[in-house]
């Protein structure tokens, strides 16, 4: 699987106040992401699932355990689906066509 970001997402880094501000203009919202889902959503890059899980891993170790690292992830990524600021995209072989 994949993760693409909101169509149209706009983001605000705050690295002064360790924040990240992330706006939605398709369903007007603005969202304040700690450092965790903000590193989350910049590896959101259309890499596969497998590399997004390493690339977070290698910039969070040796702070985070490998289980700690997939678990932190897939946190996240719910997160972040959840306020719509991503998408997770089934595999291309996966995606239906219509009759």
């Amino acid at each position: 699987m994949r993760h693409s970001r909101a169509p149209g997402l706009r983001l605000r880094p705050l690295p002064e106040l360790g924040a990240c501000l992330a706006y939605t203009p398709a369903a007007p919202r603005l969202h304040q992401l700690n450092v965790t889902a903000w590193l989350i959503l910049e590896l959101v890059d259309g890499r596969d699932d497998a590399a997004l899980a390493e690339a977070f891993a290698s910039r969070t170790g040796p702070a985070l355990s490998p289980e700690a690292a997939r678990r932190t992830l897939a946190e996240g990524l719910a997160g972040l689906r959840a306020s719509g600021l991503v998408s997770a995209d089934p595999p291309p072989n996966e995606q239906r066509n219509p009759a």
